[in-house]
């Protein structure tokens, strides 16, 4: 049944004439699955108004619907953390959650609409592509380097068991390969690196049932075997763990610091949930927990995290001391569930738009005062998750031979 109620806040809540009391009564709605389908309809009314029968994809709805939540929240946070800079107990989680943004995208997608009225529109979806060269999103690309020094691209692999290393199975459809725990059993245990290009992402279980994810532009050595006291592997770029329990050996992880002449930074942990980043091209590493616990060490620095923290490390410097704060954890491991989830500087989105679509960036003008905050799938044409961005003005792209030029039009 229609809930009257929740049109006549939604299109409060468009055209800027919603109190503070509505809103949260809105966000409220919004967050019953309920109402979902009617949400998704009212974001499709708001949207369309070309006259076409072209109606969204769920997943571009939820998308805005996402953005609707991270954005009502952020205004509210700051408004909060100006009195209160804790959390207070008696304040429901969701709010803050929704808390995060600002209104700029759904607003942004109805001022496309409405600057737009009056012009012919053709029969295609809005966020079709203005920029030129438009780029599909990447996927499950890999390539597993063996002990003996031959690597196998497991994208154009053709049998599902690796005849040259028992115990080792490939799942394309599922971008995975998994090592059985006999997979090892030889009395040299050999080291293979399995490693994702700029636009790949793959998962792997290793040999212990351990789980990984590896982002786009990141690589994992680990032995088919874990032998002896503990469980080591090396990574670098962005990894996120899943550790299975083991009190008798400690899983070490040791990240790779591109940037430094010293010591790389090491992670021990028992079994865990844990997300690091470790890109090059980022001014710090990164080591955020969701559950369990872990220890960082980095130099002659060791930290403790519980679930929620986020330790950084300056990469390239020697380390005097871990930056621990509360997080997000959704939000950092958003693109292991296939999101985006922007909320910092344009140079910052930047990095990851152009490790995930393998595309180059340059820029014309000053952006460095830009940000954005929202959310949508990397499933998306580099095309779609661009004019998100440069729907909430003072920014244009432009895509030339797997290049985008970022210019600030301000």
């Amino acid at each position: 049944m229609q809930n009257r109620r929740l049109d006549d806040l939604f299109f409060r809540y468009c055209e800027k004439k919603i109190t503070d009391e509505e809103r949260e009564e809105l966000m409220a709605l919004l967050l019953s699955d309920d109402n979902r389908e009617q949400i998704n309809g009212l974001i499709d009314q708001f949207i369309r108004s070309d006259g076409t029968k072209h109606t969204l994809s769920d997943e571009t709805a939820e998308d805005i619907l996402s953005s609707i939540f991270s954005a009502t929240a952020r205004d509210t946070e700051q408004e909060l953390s100006a009195s209160e800079p804790e959390i207070g107990a008696n304040r429901p989680m969701w709010l803050f959650r929704l808390v995060a943004a600002s209104v700029v995208l759904l607003i942004a997608y109805g001022g496309y609409r409405w600057v737009n009225r009056a012009k012919p529109v053709p029969q295609v979806a809005i966020m079709h592509s203005v920029y030129g060269d438009d780029v599909p999103a990447g996927g499950n690309k890999a390539s597993l380097t063996l002990a003996n020094g031959r690597t196998y691209d497991l994208n154009t692999i053709t049998e599902g068991n690796l005849s040259v290393q028992p115990g080792t199975t490939i799942d394309k459809s599922k971008g995975e390969v998994i090592y059985g725990k006999n997979a090892g059993n030889d009395v040299t245990v050999a080291y293979n690196v399995l490693r994702t290009p700029l636009g790949g992402q793959y998962k792997i279980v290793l040999p212990d049932g351990s789980r990984a994810w590896l982002n786009a532009g990141s690589s994992l050595k680990y032995p088919t075997a874990f032998k002896g006291d503990r469980r080591d592997v090396e990574m670098t770029g962005e990894v996120y763990f899943e550790i299975e329990p083991d009190k008798t050996r400690p899983f070490l992880v040791q990240v790779v610091d591109k940037n430094a002449k010293g010591k790389d930074m090491e992670i021990t942990v028992l079994g865990t949930h844990f997300n690091i980043s470790s890109y090059g091209d980022e001014p710090t590493m990164q080591t955020t927990l969701l559950e369990g616990s872990v220890r960082v060490k980095k130099d002659e620095v060791t930290k403790v995290l519980s679930p929620g923290q986020q330790a950084r490390v300056t990469t390239g410097e020697a380390v005097r001391d871990i930056a621990i704060k509360t997080v997000d954890t959704e939000s950092v491991v958003a693109w292991k569930e296939g999101r985006f989830e922007f909320n910092g500087n344009i140079r910052e989105i930047m990095r990851q738009i152009s490790r995930w679509y393998d595309l180059d960036v340059k820029y014309e003008g000053s952006v460095e005062r830009k940000s954005f905050a929202g959310t949508i799938s990397r499933k998306n044409n580099v095309s779609e998750v661009l004019k998100m961005l440069e729907m909430t003005g003072g920014i244009q792209f432009r895509i030339d031979d797997r290049k985008i030029t970022v210019k600030n039009t301000d």
